[in-house]
């Protein structure tokens, strides 16, 4: 496998290895927390130009490989089955299925009932709405940039960012928009592009988070120096526990270890920063019961963990709907957050009856078993979630870091060649690989892996860590040095450091017993 190396990045990370947690952490409009985030993947919908609507709709069905009419795409979004709703929200939905049936190349009405379909709970139906709404309304921008935001809410960022590229395209003045182009191009690690769309957005508004953007963008271009001027205009926000958090991190990263770490001391749990954005704000409008705002509130308690909160209006909106999959995922991690993972997983295995094809359910089982130490359910829900989305790199990498635990490594490393594939800009994934190839004696090809993490991520401790064994192993004691003096540099426990030393003093041993022998 020929490995790309990306561009030099560093990350503001404080924990090496990561997680998945699997909270939808976007929901309807703009914000970032500065902690893990995971949100759901689904099918990819190909941006379309502007051709007429009967041309435009026949050349994206050719594109996305698809042999329906525009007629029966049509159809079947005004044919949607909403029993699981309530009796209000079904006729709402009906009213608005009624109107796009009367008017089927009406734009506004397939939209509106887009808008209708998310935010009760019909992300796959709402995310064709809007497909249908953007080709067929042409200089209206609310539809793709309503579809990215669904589509950056469940983590398919490239679609994402070509959808808002299409509604700035169409209105480059909202600066909201620019914001959130700024927080997908941050989540998809194009961190140069970031700071340039955060700079322009900072042009348009005086809302602050276009400067906490450009201090996460700087962080991870590692600059702290410029991160922490961009904070310091932060008035308004000074005392949030992200900005004390992110203020702390390049401190940190100054060498200022004294200060960073008395500043990061005591701080509460990240919540989001929001911005004002009318536009996405405006779909709550066609909400019969603000479902989906009393989702978003229960996503900003799991955030904060305010379980029993959440908790309280999770239990009303499940009365109302009992099998909707969102309402079903965040019980479930409620009850995980709660540290009751065995209605946690009650819930997931409940959920896959009623929505086989949603993956999430999956992922988040096959986390519980493998705690329970069910490996095998554990393998077969992540080969379930993978058959599902071909696409789900973490899924790869999650079942590789099973087998790496039962010491297969070869299996293991064509797993992670997978999951690279898929994403080759995330540093864990070339350093599990380098494990793997180290414990099958290909220890140059393994410090090649660590040297293509840190390349990535220049502050990736583990990597630093690795390679200083990988090195010693070959002789390479200069290169070891410097990888263990900047695994310090970057933030290594001293007792970590300590472990690494009297692994290497282990490894030399037995290299002159070698020799003597």
């Amino acid at each position: 496998m020929v490995y790309r190396v990306p561009i030099l990045r560093s990350s503001i990370s404080v924990s090496h290895h990561k997680t998945i947690p699997r909270c939808c952490v976007h929901w309807l409009g703009g914000g970032r927390s500065v902690g893990n985030e995971c949100r759901e993947i689904t099918i990819k919908f190909v941006a379309l130009p502007t051709l007429g609507v009967s041309l435009a709709l026949a050349v994206g069905l050719l594109l996305v490989g698809c042999a329906e009419s525009p007629e029966s795409r049509i159809n079947a979004l005004v044919s949607v089955d909403t029993a699981e709703a309530s009796e209000e929200v079904q006729a709402r939905l009906a009213d608005y299925q009624r109107r796009v049936k009367e008017d089927p190349l009406n734009g506004e009405h397939i939209g509106n009932l887009g808008i209708t379909y998310e935010i009760h709970g019909y992300s796959e139906e709402a995310l064709e709405a809007y497909e249908l709404a953007t080709e067929l309304q042409p200089d209206e921008m609310r539809w793709p940039y309503y579809h990215a935001i669904l589509l950056a809410a469940r983590f398919d960022l490239d679609i994402a960012l070509e959808k808002i590229d299409i509604a700035l395209a169409r209105d480059s003045d909202y600066a909201p928009a620019w914001l959130q182009k700024g927080e997908y191009l941050l989540d998809n690690s194009e961190f140069e592009k970031a700071l340039e769309t955060f700079v322009h957005a900072q042009s348009l508004t005086a809302d602050p988070y276009a400067h906490l953007g450009q201090a996460l963008a700087l962080l991870e271009l590692n600059r702290p120096e410029d991160a922490l001027a961009s904070l310091n205009q932060m008035a308004s926000l000074a005392n949030h526990e992200n900005v004390q958090r992110l203020r702390g991190t390049a401190l940190l990263r100054m060498g200022r270890r004294e200060e960073g770490s008395k500043l990061l001391e005591g701080l509460g749990s990240a919540t989001s920063i929001r911005w004002d954005d009318p536009v996405a704000q405006a779909k709550q409008e066609h909400s019969v019961d603000h479902f989906g705002t009393r989702l978003m509130k229960v996503v900003r308690l799991v955030r904060a963990q305010a379980y029993e909160s959440a908790l309280q209006i999770l239990a009303d909106l499940r009365v109302e709907s009992p099998t909707n999959k969102h309402v079903m995922h965040l019980l479930g991690t409620v009850y995980e957050g709660r540290g009751d993972k065995q209605q946690a997983l009650n819930v997931y295995v409940e959920g896959m009856s009623h929505h086989p094809g949603f993956y999430v359910f999956r992922t988040a089982a096959a986390s519980i078993f493998k705690e329970f130490g069910d490996v095998s359910a554990a393998i077969k829900h992540l080969d379930a979630a993978i058959e599902i989305d071909p696409k789900l790199h973490w899924a790869y990498s999650q079942k590789a870091q099973i087998l790496m635990e039962q010491k297969q490594w070869l299996s293991a490393s064509h797993l992670l060649d997978q999951a690279i594939g898929l994403k080759d800009d995330d540093p864990d994934l070339y350093t599990y690989l380098g494990i793997c190839l180290g414990f099958m004696d290909r220890w140059p090809e393994a410090a090649n892996l660590y040297r293509v993490a840190i390349s990535i991520d220049v502050a990736h401790v583990p990597s630093y860590i690795n390679l200083a064994r990988a090195e010693t192993i070959l002789q390479n004691e200069d290169e070891a040095v410097k990888a263990l003096t900047a695994a310090q540099n970057y933030g290594a426990s001293q007792a970590m450091i300590a472990s690494v030393e009297r692994q290497r003093d282990q490894i030399k041993r037995m290299q002159i017993n070698t020799v003597r022998q």
